[in-house]
Parts: C-alpha cells; structure tokens; sequence
C-alpha cells in the first residue's frame, strides 16, 4: 500500500493529518529569497537549504511535505531570465523531499505533494491565464515532479477557475490523485479566488460547483488570511463532500518588525482548532507558519 493509499485510509477513518508550514517565507527568512523568481530561484541555489527546511517540518511532525516548486513553473522562472532551466528546478525540488523524507527515516509514512502554480512574484490576479498556457506549464512541471516519486498534485494559489481545472487535467493524464489549493479574497460579503485584494469575479462557490465531479481528492482554503479562512471552509463545509483542510498565511503586518511574516504559534494553533470543529481533516500553515508552529499543532494533535 502506497503511501497516499495509506493516508486516505486514516483520512476516511476521521483522523486529521498535518501538514507542513511556509517554505517561500522559510527561505525568505533565511536570507535565500530570489527577488524576481521568489521561491523558485532559491530551488536551483540552495537545494540542501530546501531539504534542511523540508526534514525540519517532518521533525516537528509534518506527515505531508509540499515541494518547493509552486516558483519552478516556466511563468515564474521567465520573470528571472532562468526559464531554461524549468526542467533542472523541478527535479531538484522533487529530490530535495525525498531525501528530507529518507533523512528523517520517514519513507514509509510522509506524503510528498508536487506543488505546481501559475503565479508570479507580481501576483496578476486580475489577468487569467489561459487554460492551454496553464495546462501546458502543468505538464511541463509534473513530468519531471512525478518522475521523482511524487505522491500526490496539489494545484496552489489557484485564482481562476481555469486555471484550477487545468491543474485538475494535468494530474489526470499522469494518473496522479490531485489536491486543490483556493486562495481567498474577501470583497464586501463575499468570498472570491484572489490575491492581495485582487480577483476576477469568480466566488469560491463557483469553484467549488466547476470540480465537483472531476474526482478532487481534497479541497483547500489556502494562503488565505487567518480571519477568512474560517469562513471560507464554512462554504466548503456545506458543499464539498469529500476531504477538505486549511493552511493558511499571516498577513506581513502581523509579523514584529524583528521576525519577518513570524507571528505566535499558540495564536495559530487557536485558528486551527476552529477549522478543525468545522471539518477540515488536513491542517498545516501557509507563509509565515514555521516549523514551530507545526510542532505545536502536532503536540495539540496528539494530546500532548
């Protein structure tokens, strides 16, 4: 039995998984951050940084670990000057999680999830990417990611309901189970899929009714603010009838001006006991979550 086949057994048995915390924050606060490729820079620089980040949050009780490739993806590394090098970055980003999983002596029960994006550093929310531009840099990313040993897709930062079925298609045709990650805006009453105030119309009902039938395995409301995450999984809640969990990000100007997008572990672990009461059966944390914080989930978890 797989791995993943594992998991979704403890997940249909009720139990709740824990997920890992930030990486592009995590190198960020390192001092690693590429300015023009974000995380997707640093994976082609420092990979032992990636697999030293990766093996800490399995240490403090991660048992899915996401791949430091949701910047590997040719839009993101285009803004770089490094888009030949689509290939390399995402083979390392898929080698540094195994090896993390292997250092940790983890191979038999931590699931690797194959980030894939089509967000840039300059968060275009507002401009969709076509369908046939988003599937193609899907495949790209996911034939080298799955190559790798990935157990799982999981689309992140999903704005655009396009966007969000490509990742879906690209999945499909690697006979790979896939995860959907929705990043939320709030615009008066409303819960939209957006960045940084920015959206397209789109609500995450909407989202949520376009995969309905497309065999998602999980739902996520994810880099989303703390305060409208809650929210968000509460629509999830009431019309999604599979798996759903949360990880979510603390705005920068909650962070102390000492410890950039840091912020209080025990404040997250407060948030995260309230989407667990709604439902969500995977919990991790988003930017400015470390792996702190994920320890102090995993001692919440177990009773501790």
């Amino acid at each position: 039995m797989s791995n993943f086949e594992k998991l979704q057994d403890r997940l249909a048995a009720g139990e709740t998984i824990l997920m890992d915390g930030g990486m592009g924050s995590e190198i960020e606060r390192r001092g690693l951050i590429s300015p023009t490729t974000w995380s997707g820079g640093p994976m082609l620089t420092h990979p032992d940084a990636v697999r030293d980040i990766h093996q800490e949050y399995i240490e403090a009780g991660a048992e899915i670990i996401i791949t430091n490739t949701f910047g590997t993806g040719r839009d993101m590394l285009e803004e770089g000057g490094i888009e030949d090098k689509v290939t390399e970055a995402n083979r390392l980003g898929i080698e540094a999680a195994v090896q993390a999983r292997r250092n940790a002596g983890a191979d038999e029960s931590v699931v690797i999830a194959a980030s894939v994006s089509t967000m840039r550093p300059k968060a275009h929310a507002e401009v969709p990417v076509p369908y046939e531009t988003a599937l193609a840099t899907y495949r790209e990313q996911l034939d080298e990611l799955a190559k790798g040993g990935a157990d799982v897709v999981v689309g992140e930062m999903l704005v655009r309901i396009s966007d969000t079925l490509a990742v879906i298609d690209a999945a499909t045709e690697l006979g790979l189970p896939v995860w959907v990650g929705l990043s939320l805006v709030r615009d008066g009453d409303g819960l939209y899929l957006g960045i940084q105030d920015r959206h397209g119309g789109e609500t995450l009902q909407d989202a949520l009714d376009a995969i309905k039938d497309k065999g998602v395995a999980a739902v996520f409301v994810m880099h989303t603010p703390v305060d409208d995450t809650g929210p968000g999984l509460e629509i999830v809640r009431q019309s999604w009838p599979g798996i759903f969990g949360a990880y979510a990000h603390f705005p920068r100007s909650a962070s102390p001006p000492s410890q950039p997008n840091a912020t209080d572990p025990q404040s997250y672990l407060e948030y995260a006991k309230g989407w667990s009461e709604q439902g969500a059966r995977i919990i991790g944390g988003c930017c400015g979550t470390r792996p702190d914080h994920i320890q102090v989930l995993k001692e919440w978890l177990s009773g501790s």
